[in-house]
């Protein structure tokens, strides 16, 4: 197995499972980012391997922010580290915020829309 594929083969498992302890996520996250350091190299297949991942991580992005919450800030992580904008992975902290955020607008919004006449 290629070093491509192992990196991207642990990063499948990792998101599998949001509950586990925050520095394991933290490795997911390093893991992902090696990945974009390297997505040149990879084919076709891996890239949409990668893309399915990144789609559970964000589907569950509540989650692994909890666990990584726990051990430390991501915002200083991604100051200390000097982490590129590009890796959004690592601003799980930013995208639940934005998710609060909107369910809160759609509730907000919600009881006005049932109260409006139908066909106005």
């Amino acid at each position: 197995m290629s070093y491509y594929k192992e990196l991207i083969a642990a990063y499948e498992v990792d998101v599998q499972f949001p509950d586990v302890s925050g520095m394991e996520q933290l490795d997911m996250l390093m893991t992902r980012s090696e990945i974009a350091q390297n997505e040149l190299h990879l084919s076709d297949e891996e890239r949409k391997r990668v893309l399915n991942a990144d789609r559970l991580l964000l589907q569950r992005a509540r989650q692994f922010y909890e666990s990584i919450q726990s051990i430390t800030d991501l915002a200083s992580w991604r100051r200390d580290e000097s982490v590129p904008a590009t890796h959004w992975w690592w601003y799980l902290d930013v995208i639940v915020q934005l998710l609060i955020r909107s369910e809160l607008s759609i509730r907000s919004i919600k009881p006005s829309l049932e109260l409006s006449p139908v066909g106005v």
